[in-house]
């Protein structure tokens, strides 16, 4: 899925660490759910990660792939600001 650069350079502040660990998963493409040799699954099994950091991540990315989506940028970007998803 594609999304507009500056929505992925503002999602990944913040989860640097999920963004590096996902660099060593198998698939370049891992969603981090159902994959083998997934790394961020790893750590959290480990305990390295914790879950729930994870799930604010995925759901961040979720809401972050939604408005990317949407025609209206202006009010998709001052929605981000809101949720704190965007950071400039």
């Amino acid at each position: 899925m594609k999304f507009n650069k500056e929505v992925v350079k503002n999602l990944n502040h913040g989860y640097e660490d999920i963004i590096e660990l996902s660099r060593s998963c198998k698939f370049s493409d891992c969603t981090h759910i159902n994959e083998i040799d997934c790394e961020v699954k790893k750590a959290i099994s480990e305990g390295t990660l914790p879950e729930e950091r994870f799930n604010n991540y995925y759901s961040d990315k979720n809401e972050a792939e939604y408005v990317s989506k949407q025609k209206n940028k202006t009010k998709a970007i001052d929605y981000m600001k809101q949720r704190k998803l965007f950071k400039r």
